[in-house]
Parts: C-alpha cells; sequence; structure tokens
C-alpha cells in the first residue's frame, strides 16, 4: 500500500509539472483514495469540448435569441451596455478567482463546489454546494422555458410562426417540456462525452443561425411585421417597424423607457431587466462543472472560461449596437422573437435558439447532477444522499444523482415563465460568485505558503471587487429574493456545521485566524501595560486533568477575559522508545477534556527529566509576544489521592450534564468509555509527585520570576453557587492580612491589593456575582476595630469594590511572645472557620517562604496548618501593582 501511495504521488508530481502530458502515461489513482471520483476513465473532454462549447452556449443561451431585444427596448443601449459590462465585470472576477483556485491543486468532480469546500472548509463549501446545486437547477428551468417559448411561438395553434400546429393552452407546454426533458435525461445518462458530441453539433448550428442574423441585419430592408397574438398589449391590426440601419432609430433606442411586459402582465425595472440579462451570464461555472471528466481540469477550466467569456461579451455588445439601430422601440418591446420575424431565410434563428437553449437547459442539468453526486459523496448531508452515492455506472456516470436532478427540474417547470424566476436565479448565481471571490480572496489573505496557483492573473482587489460588487447586485436585483438565498445559506452552515464531522481538507478559518492572530500579537507591546488594564493571565501548573475539573473550571471563571494556559510536564526523555506515542496521549487527554469542558485555555507540555526544570521552562516560556501569564497557578502539597472526577461524577452534582454530554448513550457509564473519552495521562502515574525541596522550590522560582502566585487547596470540595433552595447567603471570604501582620494598612503591600482584586474579579463573574464578597480584617483589639473598618471601607470605596467589610479581634494569646510559629498559625486557622459557615472559597494571604532549604519542611507543615479544614482556599503572594484609583 506504501508503495502504491507513492507511486501515485509521484505521478501526481509529475503531472503538476508537465501539464500537457495525459493522464493515460500514469497509472490510474487507486479508487479508495478519492471521495468525489474513483473513475479516471470518465476523463475524457479536452478544453474545447469540456469549457469553451458548453461555456458558451450556457452564457448566449435565451438571452441572444429571445431576451437580447427586450433588454434593448426596455433598457436602451446605452444602459444595455453597462448592464453588460456590469455583469461580464462581475463573472470576469469570479472567472479571475476560480482559474486561481482551480490551478492550486488537483480538480476533482463538483465543479466549484468542489473548489470552494477544498478551499474553505466544508461548512461554507457544502452550504455553497446546495445553494449552487439548486441555482442549476433553477437555472436549467431558465433555458427549457425559453426553449418552450420557442417552440409555442413557431408552431403554436394560435400564432405560429411556421405551422399552427400545437396546443398551446392548458397542461400542454408542461407536457412538452417535459417531453424535451426526457430527451436531456437519455443524453446525460447515456454520459459526458454523449453530452460533448451533442454540444458540439449544436454549436455548430448555433453559429451558423448567428452568422445568418449578422449578415441579415445588412441586407435586409425597412419592414412591417404584425405583433404576437399573444401579446394583449397592443392592436394586433397595427404593425411593428424594422427601419433597418438609421440614426433616428439609433437616438430613439439611446435612453430607457421601461414600461409593461407582455409575457408576464408586470411593469420593468432596472433591476428586474438586468436579472433577465444576467441569466445569460449564469453559465459560467458550466465548464467547471464537468471538472471530472476533463482531462486536464486545472488547465482547462482558465482557458476555456476566459475564451467563452470574452466571445459572447463581444457578441452581445456588437448585436446589441446592431439591434439598436435597426429595430425601433415598439418592435423591441412588443415582439421577443423579432430575429426570426426580421430574417430573410426563415427558420434558422429558430433552430439556433432551439439548439441554444436545449444545450444551456442540458448543461446546467449535468452540472447539477456532479455537484449533487459530489455532495453525496462527500457525505454532506449523511444519509439523505446515501442512494445518491452508491448509484454510480461502472463507468463512473451518477445516474442515481442524474435522475434527482431530473425529478427537481421536472417539478420546477411549473414555475411557467422565463422572467418570473429570472430575478431568483441571479440572485442565486450572484451568491455563488460572491463566495468563489471570498474563497480566492481569504486564500490570498491567509497567505499561506501552499497557495501558489499557476494562473497568476488575479490578486486580492479582483476577488475583493468580485466578492463586493455580486453582492451589491444581489441586493439590486431582488433585495427579498437575496435576503431569502443569504438566509438558506446561513442555516445550511450551521446545519452542516453541527452535523459534519472534522474533515482533512483544511479550515480557511484557521489560516485567516492564525494570520490575525500574528499580526496583532506583534502590535501587542508589553512596554505599554498598564494597571488600568490590567487582568489576570493564568499559568495553571496541572498533574493530573481528570482531578483538576473543578480547579480548571474555577480558573476559567477568574482569567475574566485574561490568557489562561494549563501547563503540564511529562517527566522522561524525547530519544527513549514509544516516547512519541505517550506525548500524542498525554496531548489528546488534554484536548478531550478542554473541549469537553468548553473552558478557554490553552494547554502548553515540556519534556523534563526533572520535574522542577520543566515547570521552570513552562513559567518562562508559556505565552507568545506580549502576551504571557502575569499569574502562576498551583495545586497545594499534601498525601491525598488524586479523585478521579471524570469516573465518579455523582460525587460532584455540578459534572453531571459534563459526563452526559461525554456520552454518546447516556446509560453508558463504564469506565472503560470514560477512560477512552480522557485517557490517563503519564502524569496520572505515582512516581510523577514531586519532593517537598522542589516544590517550595518552584515557589521561589515563581517570585523570582516576578510572577504573582496562587496555590490552591481543597479544590475537590469545591461547589459552585447554588441558589435553587432556601435564601441562605453564601460567601466568597478574603483575608488579607497575615497571621502576624497587625497593621491595617494593607493598600501599601501588593498582596493584599491583589487578594482584594482577585476576589472582586471572581465576583463580577457570572454565578458569583450572586454570592457576597465579604473582607475579613484582623485586629489587635476590639477598641481599633471600628477605626479600622471605617479605614478599610475606604480603601474598597476608592477601589470600587463592593464588599463588606467585618474586622475580626485576634485572640489575646496570639499576642504572647512564647507562642510558637505553629501555634500561631494553628491557632489563626481555627479563628477562620469559625467565620467560614457558608463561604464558598477563601482568598488567604501566602507567607515568603524560607531562603534556606532545611525550613523547607516546617514552611509546609506551616502552609497546612493555616488551611487544614478550610474550605476551598487560594493562598496568594502579589508582586506587581494591580489597582488604581486613577481615572
Amino acid at each position: 500500500m506504501f508503495f502504491e501511495k507513492s507511486s501515485y504521488t509521484m505521478m501526481q508530481w509529475k503531472l503538476w509539472l508537465f501539464p500537457d502530458t495525459t493522464y493515460e502515461s500514469f497509472p490510474a489513482k487507486p479508487a479508495s483514495s478519492s471521495p468525489v471520483c474513483n473513475a479516471d476513465n470518465r476523463k475524457t473532454l479536452g478544453t474545447f469540448s469540456g469549457v469553451v462549447v458548453p461555456c458558451t452556449l450556457s452564457m448566449l443561451s435565451a438571452i441572444l435569441f429571445l431576451r437580447l431585444g427586450y433588454v434593448v427596448g426596455f433598457a436602451g443601449f446605452i444602459e444595455t451596455l453597462i448592464m453588460f459590462s456590469l455583469a461580464f465585470f462581475i463573472v470576469m472576477m469570479t472567472i479571475l478567482s476560480v482559474s486561481a483556485i482551480s490551478t492550486n491543486g488537483a480538480i476533482e468532480g463538483g465543479g466549484a463546489y468542489f473548489m470552494i469546500s477544498r478551499s474553505i472548509g466544508p461548512e461554507f463549501g457544502g452550504a455553497m454546494g446546495i445553494i449552487f446545486f439548486a441555482a442549476q437547477l433553477f437555472g436549467s428551468v431558465v433555458y427549457l422555458l425559453g426553449l418552450l417559448d420557442t417552440i409555442v411561438d413557431s408552431f403554436g395553434q394560435d400564432g405560429g410562426t411556421f405551422t399552427k400546429t400545437l396546443p398551446e393552452t392548458g397542461f400542454w407546454p408542461i407536457l412538452y417540456g417535459s417531453a424535451l426533458l426526457v430527451v436531456m435525461l437519455i443524453v446525460v445518462l447515456v454520459g459526458a462525452e454523449m453530452f460533448a458530441k451533442t454540444n458540439l453539433i449544436i454549436f455548430v448550428i448555433v453559429l451558423v443561425a448567428l452568422g445568418f442574423d449578422f449578415v441579415n441585419f445588412f441586407i435586409q430592408s425597412e419592414k412591417e411585421i404584425s405583433p404576437p397574438t399573444s401579446n394583449t398589449l397592443v392592436n394586433q391590426s397595427s404593425y411593428l417597424h424594422y427601419t433597418s440601419w438609421s440614426m433616428n432609430t439609433l437616438l430613439e433606442n439611446k435612453g430607457n423607457n421601461y414600461t409593461t411586459d407582455y409575457t408576464t402582465m408586470s411593469s420593468t425595472s432596472f433591476n428586474r431587466v438586468f436579472a433577465v440579462l444576467f441569466t445569460g451570464f449564469t453559465g459560467v461555472f458550466a465548464g467547471a462543472n464537468m471538472s471530472g471528466d476533463l482531462k486536464n481540469a486545472s488547465r482547462a477550466i482558465p482557458m476555456g472560461t476566459i475564451t467563452a467569456c470574452c466571445f459572447s461579451y463581444g457578441v452581445y455588445v456588437v448585436l446589441t449596437m446592431i439591434i439598436a439601430s435597426t429595430c425601433s422601440r415598439g418592435l423591441l418591446q412588443n415582439d421577443y422573437l423579432f430575429l426570426e420575424h426580421i430574417n430573410m431565410i426563415k427558420g434558422v434563428t429558430t433552430a439556433g435558439t432551439i439548439c441554444v437553449t436545449f444545450s444551456a437547459s442540458l448543461s446546467t442539468f449535468i452540472g447539477a447532477s456532479r455537484i449533487l453526486e459530489a455532495l453525496a459523496l462527500d457525505d454532506v448531508l449523511g444519509r439523505l444522499l446515501y442512494l445518491v452515492k452508491a448509484g454510480r455506472s461502472r463507468r463512473g456516470n451518477p445516474w442515481v444523482a442524474v435522475l434527482v436532478s431530473w425529478f427537481f427540474i421536472q417539478g420546477l417547470l411549473f414555475a411557467g415563465s422565463l422572467n418570473a424566476i429570472s430575478q431568483f436565479v441571479a440572485c442565486f448565481s450572484l451568491l455563488t460568485y460572491a463566495v468563489v471571490n471570498m474563497a480566492c480572496l481569504a486564500l490570498d489573505l491567509a497567505g499561506a505558503p501552499n497557495f501558489r496557483p499557476t494562473f497568476n492573473y488575479f490578486n486580492k482587489y479582483t476577488s475583493l471587487a468580485g466578492f463586493v460588487s455580486s453582492i451589491v447586485m444581489a441586493f439590486i436585483v431582488n433585495p427579498v429574493y437575496a435576503s431569502i438565498s443569504f438566509g438558506i445559506s446561513v442555516m445550511l452552515f450551521v446545519f452542516i456545521m453541527f452535523r459534519t464531522p472534522g474533515s482533512s481538507w483544511g479550515y480557511i478559518s484557521q489560516a485567516l485566524i492564525f494570520h490575525q492572530v500574528r499580526k496583532y500579537l506583534l502590535m501587542l507591546d508589553a512596554r505599554k501595560d498598564h494597571v488600568k488594564f490590567w487582568r489576570p493571565s493564568i499559568l495553571f501548573l496541572c498533574k493530573n486533568p481528570r482531578s483538576s475539573i473543578p480547579a480548571i473550571c474555577f480558573l476559567n471563571d477568574m482569567k475574566k477575559g485574561g490568557l489562561y494556559v494549563i501547563g503540564t510536564n511529562i517527566n522522561g526523555d524525547i530519544s527513549s522508545p514509544g516516547f512519541a506515542n505517550r506525548l500524542e496521549e498525554h496531548n489528546l487527554a488534554w484536548l478531550s477534556l478542554i473541549d469537553t469542558l468548553g473552558v478557554k485555555a490553552f494547554v502548553e507540555t515540556t519534556i523534563s527529566r526533572d520535574l522542577r526544570n520543566g515547570i521552570q521552562n513552562l513559567i518562562m516560556t508559556a505565552g507568545l509576544g506580549g502576551m504571557t501569564p502575569n499569574t502562576v497557578v498551583m495545586g497545594f502539597y499534601d498525601e491525598l489521592e488524586s479523585k478521579d472526577f471524570l469516573s465518579e461524577p455523582d460525587s460532584i452534582p455540578s459534572k453531571r450534564k459534563l459526563i452526559q454530554r461525554m456520552r454518546p448513550n447516556r446509560n453508558n457509564t463504564s469506565r472503560a468509555y470514560i477512560d477512552k473519552m480522557v485517557p490517563l495521562t503519564e502524569s496520572h502515574r505515582p512516581d510523577s509527585r514531586i519532593s517537598v525541596d522542589d516544590y517550595i522550590g518552584v515557589i521561589r522560582d515563581v517570585i523570582a520570576l516576578r510572577k504573582n502566585l496562587c496555590i490552591l487547596r481543597n479544590f475537590h470540595e469545591l461547589k459552585r453557587p447554588n441558589f435553587g433552595s432556601g435564601n441562605q447567603v453564601q460567601y466568597i471570604d478574603v483575608w488579607p492580612l497575615p497571621p502576624n501582620f497587625n497593621s491595617t494598612h494593607i493598600e501599601d503591600d501588593t498582596t493584599s491589593m491583589f487578594l482584594l482584586q482577585l476576589s472582586c474579579i471572581l465576583h463580577m463573574v457570572g454565578d458569583w456575582g450572586a454570592t457576597r464578597l465579604r473582607v475579613l480584617a484582623t485586629t489587635p483589639s476590639t477598641e481599633l476595630g471600628m477605626t479600622e473598618k471605617v479605614q478599610l471601607e475606604e480603601i474598597l470605596r476608592i477601589l470600587r469594590i463592593d464588599a463588606d467589610v467585618f474586622t475580626v479581634p485576634l485572640p489575646g494569646q496570639m499576642a504572647a511572645q512564647s507562642m510558637t510559629e505553629a501555634e500561631r498559625y494553628s491557632t489563626f486557622n481555627q479563628l477562620m472557620r469559625t467565620h467560614s459557615n457558608n463561604t464558598i472559597v477563601t482568598f488567604l494571604y501566602l507567607p515568603r517562604p524560607p531562603l534556606d532549604d532545611v525550613d523547607n519542611g516546617s514552611y509546609l507543615e506551616n502552609l497546612s496548618r493555616l488551611s487544614e479544614g478550610m474550605p476551598p482556599c487560594l493562598l496568594v503572594s502579589g508582586l506587581s501593582k494591580v489597582t488604581t484609583s486613577e481615572l
């Protein structure tokens, strides 16, 4: 299998470097490796037959022979030229974007959908694929209705130009359309080769008819023409005038004259006429939709599409000026089949009209089936398109997708009028063009090194111009239809985003986010930091994710929009056997847990043989640029066994929903499933514990690196605020003074101010705001209590911290010189516990660590005595100014 894949990869490189080389020179791609096309024998079409011909026929389509007079008659030749130039500009900008995307890698079946989905991800790609599929269906109906108009006007019983044979009332036009649609169905079911051969024949007929029409304008003299019997707006006994070449006629057709359209009996306007005109430019993807059948799609799509577009635009401009110079406004507004009626050789224009509309409808029909096939193979709509995915012939023709497309087109035939649905088709097509341009713009702005198309005649400005002009024109054509199209796109985007699993196509959003984040990180200057805008940026040193869920969620609340990094260390050596697997398991465990908890955090992992060195590396390297942690949080050193909250969800009621969200089947409570979801990490092993000296050393390291420090204890008992029962008040307690500190001048102590700031931030977040913030300051005597309380309340007022202030007299024995330090900490602990009955979390003053390692053990014991039996508490040490009273 390895050599098979390697062989195919080399084939792709050779094909990319030598585009003139045919596919037959290389071995076929393995069937299992492509999600969209697994049959190379489908790739039989060249640039001319696969792109130029279908694009040209689709862009000429019904407009050339059926509605060009309608456009010139109502808009005048000046506005018509503006409309054509605007449409050509939008289409050409889109073609440049398509050409860039199509030459940036191998193109498979699905056309524009394949390009968009692989460029900007499955959500946008899938939503736009469905919209584009709908646009192709509507486009096929528009062209088919144009074909029916020609047939009825030429052979209808009431007003047939040649014979009066075919009934034209009731359901007869629908029956004619259904019969023609069956013929198209047969052609499409046979395959792309049959489609190409049919199109070549039609292309020749259309060119002959177009040539006769051009010649006829130069040889035909003035002529009076009877109005069509279907036109009830004019007197049937009057005549419409073909003036031949006349300056007066040209001047008459100079300006606009928006009146009533005799086929719909509705008034016309610039946006309505432009919508009809733009249906002639909705076939620009006719060649791109055949990407799965092209020999060299990356070369054929740019060259063929640009050629077809320029040729069609030239034909429209020349014919517009000729018609404006030779046909009276009355003729143009009241007889849309005037080209046949003024032609000296009867039947030529009708033959061209029938052929070009048949071909355009056929092209959009086969394009819709190819897009639907690609949507099914990409599993965009899941089981809804299962039969479409399975139904393919031996030669790779998606016959089920063809039948489904035929079914929808057959249903849409009941729309009735070409002009009636032209606005809807135009809005859908413009939306698709906008997304194609947006995809190319995003790829260019992201600056990804792998975006290097061989087509270089584009830039971000062409893509932006195409995107903006498409959006603006969609709303000019019809704001309601445009809004509906956008609304449908958004709903599809949301549906596919939640339904579709991660893909291997890549997400342009990630590239754009990276680009913007890098740019703004460079602008974030740490030298411009000011205390007014200070917020906690936390580095949480975490050993085991499964036992740290309460702490992880708590710190996520306390960060207040700041940076949140969860750092962990793996004890080991990179060169040791199996280390890569251990690292991968470790990272996946963390990422799974963070996704499940919904916390906004990054994960940083270091590797070190020595745990303290690993933590030092984390503290010094966490963050990027000016966005670095300013506060380090770590757990308390104790001998308690780690509690696995994921395997014992009932022990923490607030986590039950978390566990249910993790299970595909909520009745599955097995330990094996939870272990699979969030595996035990390397740091969960007993031998990964840190020594007492290293633990105290880490505290010294944090202080030496000028970081604020918080030590968490008893957070396995943390209960979030719960006010569902009773009216019992719950508290966040702050003890801003250490056990041996007898002054209330806390504004001069950075740790005391840091304690107040952190508690205030927590009180501002979510459910914590319903608690009461309580500051408890110790005082040596009751007599001084009132004075010190007033001073502390004034400090809190200046700092704009809403808190209740209480002074707590110290026990008399704490002033005794004979009391040991251990006894002092124990007594202070008992004092705090008496005031902590309804406390959820407590903030405590962290004493400075000893300078000598000899005292490490006693220091840790004192910290244990200070916090023993307390509610979940944070031992806090502050080293920087975090509050200000300045404006």
